[in-house]
């Protein structure tokens, strides 16, 4: 999962090397000045398994 604020470069969260099914809340930090945030994410894999991300939510 990546971060970008504004129109910068993103910057990564977190990335997964395994299966995880669980709920997480990862603190982000925002840059002084940012005045908006965009979350990305990039799934890679060469099985057939089933991806899924969901309940994405922001909070202070």
């Amino acid at each position: 999962m990546y971060v970008v604020f504004d129109d910068g470069a993103p910057q990564v969260v977190k990335s997964y090397r395994s299966d995880l099914n669980t709920v997480e809340h990862l603190p982000v930090t925002v840059p002084a000045g940012a005045t908006t945030e965009r979350l990305q994410f990039r799934c890679t894999g060469t099985n057939s398994a089933f991806w899924t991300v969901d309940q994405v939510s922001f909070g202070a």
